[in-house]
């Protein structure tokens, strides 16, 4: 029950947004190559690991990526991406290239 609630809110989420953006790309991954960085003023970052600042995301030039939007959307994603990590699972991401900014997110599976 959990789990389709989790991927319910996540495909509500991201939707509309992506039909919006041109320059929008994808990856899947496991839950194990990220760092979360949470600002005061309430924006999360994601940075790509070995080397936070250096390793890009997949499909693109990002160093990090930024979910926009309000601390709700931000533990959105946190809590779809624990919940990835726990049941070890893929989630997947669509971001903008020329901003870095997620448009949508999700589980595969």
């Amino acid at each position: 029950m959990i789990k389709r609630g989790v991927m319910t809110l996540a495909l509500l989420f991201g939707l509309l947004p992506l039909a919006a953006s041109a320059a929008a790309t994808y990856f899947s991954e496991k839950a194990q190559f990220i760092r979360f960085e949470q600002y005061t003023s309430g924006t999360l970052a994601m940075w790509r690991m070995p080397s936070p600042g250096t390793s890009t995301f997949p499909g693109g030039n990002c160093t990090a990526l930024i979910i926009p939007g309000s601390t709700t959307m931000s533990n959105r994603f946190m809590a779809l991406y624990l919940y990835a990590k726990t049941e070890n699972i893929n989630y997947f991401v669509y971001y903008d290239t020329s901003n870095c900014q997620v448009i949508s997110f999700g589980l595969d599976g």
